[in-house]
């Protein structure tokens, strides 16, 4: 999930934000003041019942095949996967199943599902809904599709309870990514065989009403005032003892600074917001405290490598040098960033060491590199897109655009809403040359980031390969990676398919995100869980 912003993955499943500097803001700074004006109104009625969360993305669809931005952290709520994972730790549990299987060539795998559960609209919760739910994302393939539809050849249902899922090359990571919180989500088969409309899947009635078995249910969503609705499901198989609220309202705010003066204000219970400056300030505020963890979410601006001038691999590693990676990490995070060697995260098992990743800030080094391409002297323009939200990917565009004016390279940023940006991100004759990037792995294996970000089936929109990148070597690493379970050869193998990403220079790697949640004090029961990208627990969440 992915999130440019991803969120992330944008936010992937996860996304983004980017907040213009100068008169970009002043625009901003207007348009936030409404928004804290309805936020102001909305919260004066809510209680200790009502959590109230700030979050910085709009919403494109709640249809839980596709959406894979931070729209998940609503979703999250209304949907539930068929496994879940253990608090903030990445040990697989049972959610909507009970147990589970594999033959001895990871080719079939066996599911029981749990009793007794229903969907929001009253019917059963059988093998028809993880058949349907499946196949509905395969056909549709957009986001978390890429992880199932090159593999799944069958589901079957061999009786209510019992489903047997094939897949035509052995998949050692594949209950880990029934663990995501994109795709997979369970959909009521009812509500897609009654609301498919000239054979959509439903996605038309689904872009706008939910119908899952997760605790929370859709009471509103008012497209004008930007708000989201959830109320408890009564009905809800995990059941309501114990301290829940009974509202959630998500209060759509890209403005970092407003999300903000909410939270000072008690309009807001929790931000969602990546602005650093900003959550500094809270944290020195009365009645807020800020939760920090290490998070998977790596940052990076991909470069597009389908295209000239960055089909050339020359100028794509002279752009990586031209980059200061230690001046981003103060301008832009205040020295909280950790560090990035290539795909994945110093937190994967299969993360790279700094001896793998050469690119230093060298401009002597870049201009070397510019020279023996074939634009040895520069003299050509490149787009960027900017995600609206936050300053961060702002800052990292400008650093960027500074340092290559002395490779006589002109960088163009344009700033767009991120369903405009995700809609031109989307197709490679009209994505953006470069694109600053923050994402999230999908499920629970080093496989998730790097086929998501840079598998040849993934992208643009498909996952979230927004460098357009290929390369068959790294394909086959991939592919023999997931048809073993041996572990340490696993981890091996990805290494090997990251040096080979990180010497292409397929992205601009620039370092990996300390996740801080800002929070009103009276807020409890909130866990955070890297590998489920920029959402939290919904269910746990109580207010005193």
């Amino acid at each position: 999930m992915s999130g440019a912003g991803g969120g992330a993955r944008i936010t992937r499943r996860r996304f983004l934000r980017g907040m213009a500097a100068g008169g970009a803001a002043v625009g901003a700074g207007a348009a936030g003041l409404g928004g804290l004006f309805r936020a102001g109104r909305a919260a004066a009625a809510v209680g200790a019942d009502t959590l109230v969360v700030a979050q910085s993305t709009s919403v494109q669809t709640f249809d839980p095949q596709i959406v894979y931005d931070n729209t998940v952290a609503i979703t999250r709520g209304i949907y539930e996967p068929p496994v879940g994972l253990d608090g903030s730790t990445p040990r697989i549990i049972p959610k909507l199943l009970t147990s589970w299987s594999a033959s001895a060539d990871i080719k079939q795998w066996t599911l029981k599902l749990r009793p007794g559960v229903k969907f929001h609209d009253g019917s059963d919760f059988t093998g028809e809904a993880v058949k349907v739910t499946l196949e509905r994302l395969i056909k549709i393939n957009r986001g978390f599709a890429y992880a199932f539809k090159p593999i799944v050849t069958g589901v079957d249902v061999l009786d209510p309870l019992t489903v047997r899922i094939t897949l035509n090359t052995p998949d050692a990571s594949f209950m880990a990514k029934l663990a995501s919180t994109s795709g997979n989500l369970i959909v009521s088969p009812r509500a897609v065989r009654v609301h498919t409309n000239g054979g959509d899947l439903a996605q038309g009635y689904l872009k706008e009403h939910t119908v899952g078995t997760g605790p929370y249910m859709l009471q509103s969503y008012d497209k004008g005032a930007q708000q989201v609705v959830l109320k408890q499901f009564p009905g809800y198989w995990g059941g309501w003892s114990g301290s829940h609220v009974k509202r959630i309202i998500f209060k759509i705010v890209p403005e970092a600074s407003t999300q903000r003066l909410m939270l000072e204000r008690g309009d807001a219970d929790i931000g969602t917001i990546v602005a650093p400056d900003l959550i500094d300030a809270l944290a020195k505020q009365p009645g807020i405290t800020i939760n920090e963890s290490p998070t998977m979410r790596i940052f990076y601006i991909a470069m597009h490598c389908q295209r000239e001038p960055l089909k050339d691999v020359k100028i794509r590693q002279a752009i990586s040098y031209a980059f200061d990676y230690e001046g981003a990490k103060q301008a832009i995070f205040n020295g909280r960033l950790a560090p990035l060697n290539g795909p994945l995260p110093d937190n994967d098992p299969a993360h790279l060491s700094p001896a793998d990743k050469p690119y230093r800030f060298d401009m002597a080094k870049a201009k070397q590199l510019l020279s023996e391409s074939s634009k040895p002297t520069g003299g050509f323009t490149l787009s960027l897109s900017l995600f609206q939200g936050d300053p961060t990917f702002r800052k990292a565009a400008e650093i960027l655009q500074g340092n290559l004016k002395d490779l006589n390279i002109n960088v163009s940023i344009q700033e767009l809403s991120s369903s405009v940006l995700l809609e031109k991100a989307g197709k490679p004759e009209t994505a953006p040359d470069l694109l600053p990037v923050r994402n999230y792995p999908d499920y629970a294996d080093p496989s998730a980031m790097i086929v998501a970000t840079f598998g040849k089936d993934a992208w643009g929109t498909i996952g979230w390969n927004f460098s357009f990148y290929a390369n068959p070597k790294v394909e086959a690493l991939l592919k023999q990676a997931n048809e073993i379970t041996n572990q340490p050869r696993r981890l091996q193998m990805f290494r090997d398919a990251q040096r080979i990403i990180v010497q292409e220079a397929a992205a601009v790697f620039i370092g990996t995100l300390i996740n801080r949640f800002p929070l009103r004090s009276d807020v409890h029961g909130f866990v955070y869980n890297p590998l489920l990208g920029n959402t939290f627990d919904l269910y746990n969440i109580s207010k005193s």
